[in-house]
């Protein structure tokens, strides 16, 4: 039942009532359905939305892009163990061999082709922190590419925010989310 679902929806108490909204880093179309009534009435009520970052900004997914990159100069196999790295290479090879055959035709018919799809996912890989490879990796699987293309639920929930002309912002700066992440030391990775 719609109503019994944890709504993961957290009111503040205040006139006019704030709510504090956990997101999880996926397809929207994955979560969406179990999203309880609560919640979407919420965000429909709302007149100013904050998000984690600004997903929307140019600035911040060009921030990301860059903080996810090795020190100039340095490459992904000149970090990683070698069996590690030829068995990385392996299996990108597999992925992007395989690639044609876990799109869908939806997305084919939206003009998506498997190397573009590949490269917009992989590209640039050997340049890449470790950190990064690894999550990079746990999405190259067969039900992540058939969903590549509908926005994660923070992304759509974005869109929306924007389509309604809600006024948005966002809590947190890349380099907040960066450099613990690239902290982790190779053991932690």
């Amino acid at each position: 039942q719609q109503n019994e679902l944890n709504s993961f929806l957290w009111t503040i108490k205040r006139d006019p009532p704030s709510y504090f909204f956990g997101t999880i880093h996926v397809p929207y179309t994955r979560v969406w359905d179990f999203i309880p009534e609560n919640s979407k009435k919420a965000f429909q009520q709302s007149h100013i939305v904050y998000f984690e970052l600004d997903l929307t900004d140019p600035y911040t997914i060009s921030a990301l892009t860059s903080c996810q990159l090795l020190p100039q100069g340095e490459n992904l196999q000149d970090v990683l163990p070698r069996d590690i790295y030829r068995r990385l290479k392996r299996h990108l090879e597999y992925v992007k061999l395989m690639m044609p055959s876990w799109m869908t035709p939806d997305q084919r018919g939206k003009g998506l082709y498997a190397d573009y799809l590949f490269n917009a996912i992989a590209g640039n890989w050997e340049r890449k922190r470790p950190v990064w490879v690894m999550l990079m990796v746990n999405s190259l699987t067969e039900v992540d590419v058939k969903s590549r293309g509908v926005p994660v639920l923070d992304l759509f929930l974005a869109q929306e925010a924007e389509r309604l002309r809600k006024q948005t912002g966002a809590v947190e700066k890349v380099e907040e989310q960066c450099h613990p992440l690239n902290g982790l030391n190779f053991s932690q990775v």
